[in-house]
């Protein structure tokens, strides 16, 4: 997959609603992390804002500034802080998840199949789609070049359904101490144990384990 990232730019920030200049900067900041962490499959929760002073080459567009509205991004009661603020990191990383994220449509070119069976195995939960505006988006994690990682289905019916997004695509991609055979440097993430063929179960009881938490 290409990797890419976004920031906003000085003149997409005066649309922002509220907010501080550095609030808006962070929002920025935190967008064009999480969208670079989505694009190599890394963890949310580990992606970092860039130094001062670096560039991104694209822009947040002003239909993305009314998604970021709609979710909730610099309402007049909110009241966000700067760099650090952990309201602002989740409202951007989750805008980024959205715009980082296949449509349905777009699922069902890449596996070969109609967009029906699409969303079809998105209510049965053997995909893992939001909906957002009345449409589903397919996060690219559960995606290998046109197939989708073995076990996907086991471990989603696995996982506790009322997960926030953000948790669910960070769980496949935080590498977990129990996911570490003799063979292993360091362990890894449920996403790289399924494509790595090892046994499905081992996922799916780390997934059972939540829902018990």
């Amino acid at each position: 997959m290409a990797e890419h990232s976004a920031t906003l730019s000085s003149d997409a920030l005066d649309y922002l609603p509220s907010g501080s200049a550095a609030e808006k900067r962070s929002l920025a900041k935190w967008y064009a992390a999480a969208k670079l962490a989505l694009a190599r499959n890394r963890p949310l929760t580990t992606a970092t804002t860039p130094p001062p002073g670096r560039h991104h080459a694209a822009e947040l567009a002003s239909a993305e500034l009314d998604a970021l509205r709609s979710v909730g991004a610099f309402t007049d009661y909110v009241v966000v802080g700067a760099d650090n603020d952990p309201l602002i990191r989740s409202q951007a990383q989750y805008m980024a998840l959205l715009e980082e994220s296949l449509s349905a449509a777009e699922a069902a070119k890449l596996l070969r199949v109609d967009v029906s069976r699409v969303r079809q195995r998105v209510r049965e939960r053997s995909l893992f789609g939001l909906e957002y505006e009345g449409s589903w988006r397919l996060p690219r994690f559960q995606f290998e070049r046109r197939l989708v990682i073995p076990g996907l289905a086991k471990v989603l019916k696995a996982l506790p359904s009322d997960l926030f997004p953000l948790d669910v695509v960070d769980w496949f991609l935080l590498p977990d101490p129990e996911l570490l055979s003799d063979s292993d440097a360091s362990p890894l993430s449920p996403r790289e144990w399924l494509l790595s063929g090892r046994p499905i179960e081992t996922v799916a009881r780390l997934a059972r384990d939540l829902t018990r938490a």
